[in-house]
């Protein structure tokens, strides 16, 4: 059974691979064809046409960065464009400056930080406020304590509530709102959650690169990000500043 399961991916695997091999051989042969088949007039109207798209390109890459660093420095737009342009840009922008920060061996965290403090950014500006049924918290396991034996992945609602970690004072403030709260083992539960419950609101509490998948994700929901404090290193006996976590859960909530 095992064996057919992997012979079907790996069928599918081929086919993709096969597809985009015979289509870049197609491509490569139309542009021999031009190349042999063409006049100094063809070579000029290719010209003109690359020069076009790059021109269109660095438009395009200059508006983004521009309407980015407006939003970023005055924290609050009221222009649809703009707000919609900058959201466009970043998205297009962030792979290619990951690349960019992998080849340059700067730390992605960075980049990833600036993402999740725009799209906060963003989200916020809206002043949309969501019924408290329609809102989740999901929380990274790692800020439980490590040694504590309660299982609290599957129900918050068994932490004991002891102060030896954040998860206690987390749960508290999400009973007071009326707030579904979830910790969670990694993106693949985070999701299976949010497909599950589909929320209109998500606040989340990770690291860097798992906010920022995170938030690409979910898609159309928004999504409030906490960064958490790693004071012992990642994925081990991390933290969260509580009052930040609720006046973000004030400021969302009707």
């Amino acid at each position: 059974m095992k064996v057919k399961y992997l012979d079907k991916n790996f069928k599918k695997f081929l086919l993709l691979s096969g597809t985009v091999i015979i289509f870049s051989s197609l491509l490569l042969a139309v542009l021999v064809m031009i190349y042999y088949s063409s006049s100094i007039f063809t070579y000029n109207i290719m010209t003109l046409l690359l020069m076009i798209v790059i021109i269109l390109m660095i438009i395009f890459f200059s508006l983004s960065f521009l309407t980015i660093f407006y939003v970023y420095k005055n924290k609050e737009v009221k222009s649809k464009f703009i707000l919609n342009v900058s959201k466009i840009g970043i998205k297009i922008l962030l792979p290619i400056i990951m690349a960019l920060a992998n080849l340059f061996k700067i730390n992605k965290s960075v980049v990833r930080r600036f993402y999740v403090d725009f799209n906060n950014i963003t989200v916020s500006t809206i002043r949309k406020k969501y019924k408290k049924e329609d809102v989740i918290v999901l929380l990274p396991h790692c800020l439980q304590n490590a040694d504590c034996n309660f299982k609290i992945t599957n129900d918050i609602s068994n932490c004991k509530e002891c102060g030896k970690c954040t998860i206690g004072d987390i749960s508290r403030v999400t009973r007071e709102k009326g707030v579904e709260c979830f910790v969670v083992t990694g993106g693949t539960a985070a999701r299976n959650i949010v497909k599950k419950l589909r929320p209109k609101m998500i606040l989340s509490v990770a690291c860097e690169r798992d906010l920022t998948s995170g938030i690409i994700d979910v898609g159309n929901i928004p999504v409030i990000g906490i960064v958490n404090e790693r004071p012992h290193g990642p994925c081990y006996n991390t933290c969260v500043n509580v009052n930040l976590l609720k006046e973000k859960l004030d400021s969302i909530i009707k």
